[in-house]
């Protein structure tokens, strides 16, 4: 599962700069619909960054969600951190704008779980109906 932890560290990485450097384009009051389209195209993102992940890397679905817990867990563990000094490592976001990030974080971490009930055998028969 080491594997996971640093492929959610990455994650976690790739998304906090992003954040830093583009944030203010998603989370802004003056635009409602950017903000609400962070959270609508996070599902199909967290989608891409475990489905594939699980099934390159063979994972029964008994350990799905052990893997899914593992690739969560080091940006919970980090942004609980980061939270505390938003303003710091945020400065292109208001400090306003801090909870609504927080809720972001949320969300995207509780679809990372829930990728862990998700059936790999049912993404693969899917997948290649779909293929066909």
């Amino acid at each position: 599962m080491r594997f996971f932890l640093c492929w959610g560290f990455g994650i976690w990485l790739v998304a906090s700069a992003v954040f830093r450097l583009m944030g203010h384009y998603f989370f802004t009051l003056e635009e409602p619909f950017l903000m609400i389209a962070a959270y609508i195209l996070t599902i199909p993102l967290i989608w891409v960054v475990t489905i594939p992940i699980y099934i390159l890397k063979k994972i029964k679905d008994t350990e799905r969600l052990l893997a899914a817990i593992c690739i969560a867990l080091p940006g919970m563990l980090i942004d609980a951190v980061v939270l505390l000094v938003f303003d710091n490592i945020f400065p292109n976001l208001s400090p306003d704008l801090a909870r609504y990030f927080a809720s972001w974080l949320l969300w995207a971490y509780s679809l990372i779980l829930i990728t862990g009930f998700t059936k790999v055998s049912f993404v693969r028969k899917n997948s290649m109906h779909s293929s066909n």
